[in-house]
């Protein structure tokens, strides 16, 4: 039995705190709004009246909290109170910048410190499913690789640089909120048109527009803007698709839209539409 604390039971550290107690860890929870951490004594959890009670009962003190500023906070009231070699690993999305800061902080008290933000809906959390990615002191990884493992289908150590885990983690939320946002255009697009939006959907059952990932993307990487889908033309269908919405609002073509005719205007319309990426690479 592992003697854990976890800080912040929202939506994703209530999910993986009840997996932790399903693999017979004792977990002692606090969160701001003491119903959330209350709803999971049922599952055999146990609720601290304050973060620094909640932190001296683990020999890992898990965090899922909303910010750095939050982060920080806990960290501050947390560490007088921390057990002698206690993990603390900080499973929040935050700013690479502020987790940067946040280790030698850490370091400097002799806390065992490492970011770990993960790739995972509750339910996968409850599963121990999904990705988590770890950066930080690779000597600290390894005391707590085991406990890890269990949480998650897959842990990804992305090195010693602490704000690496941070970084990929925004990386990765930044595209899938621009999927939802095409998604949302698309179904804009179809209402314009009169096209049912789960209609509208099919045709990526036969296109498989991630693809673009490792394909154009790795051409993107390595400033390779020759064309395979002219950046003149890619404009036109961008036309195309904002007079087919109307008058419905659009999450994000416009902006492309934008983006291209800056990038025609600086002489790249017959490179790749890849080019709209110019000057960053």
């Amino acid at each position: 039995m592992t003697n854990v604390a976890f800080l912040g039971t929202g939506l994703l550290g209530s999910a993986m705190v009840e997996g932790m107690l399903a693999r017979g860890d004792r977990v002692t929870v606090w969160n701001r709004t003491a119903s959330k951490a209350h709803a999971l004594e049922r599952f055999g959890a146990l609720v601290a009246a304050t973060p620094e009670v909640a932190a001296a009962a683990g020999d890992q003190v898990h965090m899922a909290l909303p910010d750095d500023a939050v982060v920080d906070e806990m960290m501050a009231r947390c560490a007088p109170h921390l057990r002698n070699g206690a993990t603390v690993l900080d499973h929040s999305t935050t700013s690479p910048s502020g987790t940067k800061a946040r280790l030698p902080r850490m370091q400097s008290r002799g806390i065992r410190f490492l970011h770990c933000p993960v790739f995972m809906s509750p339910q996968m959390a409850r599963e121990s499913s999904g990705i988590m990615l770890v950066s930080g002191p690779q000597t600290i990884l390894a005391g707590v690789k085991a406990e890890l493992d269990k949480m998650t289908g897959e842990v990804v150590y992305l090195g010693e640089r602490p704000e690496l885990a941070a970084a990929y983690k925004i990386f990765g939320n930044s595209m899938l909120f621009v999927i939802t946002a095409g998604i949302s255009d698309v179904f804009a697009m179809a209402k314009g048109i009169g096209i049912a939006p789960a209609d509208a959907l099919s045709v990526f059952s036969k296109f498989n527009a991630g693809s673009v990932i490792p394909g154009r993307g790795a051409k993107m990487a390595r400033s390779d803007f020759s064309a395979t889908f002219e950046l003149t033309m890619a404009r036109k269908d961008i036309r195309l698709m904002i007079e087919a919405a109307g008058n419905e609002p659009l999450a994000v073509l416009p902006a492309i839209a934008s983006r291209m005719d800056d990038a025609i205007a600086h002489g790249h319309g017959r490179d790749d539409l890849g080019a709209i990426a110019a000057g960053l690479v």
